[in-house]
């Protein structure tokens, strides 16, 4: 239960914020007081300064708690993926590509901050870009959340999605400074010679 003080009394209320004990498993008979626990979960936030000030106050609470009643906790922490946060270049390079590829009326913006984990995290530490979402329901159906068994996409989506990743392509290619000496006519000329 002391977990859930770490988000609402040592985060930024401005900054939204996950730690959640999904698991807990101890001993292995009803009748016996088990000699260990382990409880497991998700910690989320949307920048690394907020993760990491999260997991220090995990894991002070963690150990004092266990040393109130005179026990030990031992902390371990998977990374897993970075918060997922568009430079707001990239995401204009996908907003005029979707308004381009699609028209206006097709840009939904989110809307609210989503605490999802996302392995396309790890490309933007490494090089400029956008995670967006393209619209795959069929028209008319069911809304089906993407992470779900019964997820289907329309086929067209594809066609879709592919036009916007063309088009995005193309805007960031058009926009982006380019390192002297390495452009398209570059490459070019080393194919060439």
């Amino acid at each position: 239960m002391a977990l859930q003080t770490v988000v609402s009394r040592r985060l930024d209320p401005a900054l939204p914020g996950v730690v959640t004990v999904g698991r807990l498993h101890g001993g292995t008979a009803d009748n016996v007081i088990p000699d260990t626990a382990v409880l497991s979960g998700t910690l989320r936030a949307t920048d690394s300064a907020s993760r990491a000030l999260l997991l220090s106050e995990l894991t002070r609470i963690a150990e004092s708690t266990a040393q109130a009643y005179g026990l030990t906790a031992r902390i371990s922490f998977r990374q897993g993926t970075p918060p997922l946060v568009n430079p707001a270049v990239a995401a204009d390079w996908a907003r005029v590509a979707v308004e381009t590829a699609l028209g206006r009326e097709a840009l939904v913006p989110l809307g609210s901050t989503n605490m999802g984990g996302e392995d396309f995290a790890f490309y933007l530490e490494r090089f400029p870009g956008c995670f967006l979402r393209i619209g795959a329901r069929e028209p008319g159906g069911e809304r089906i959340p993407a992470h779900s068994p019964r997820f289907y996409p329309a086929e067209s989506s594809l066609f879709v999605g592919a036009a916007v990743l063309a088009e995005a392509a193309r805007v960031a290619a058009s926009t982006a400074p380019q390192p002297a000496g390495r452009g398209l006519s570059s490459a070019r000329r080393n194919i060439s010679s």
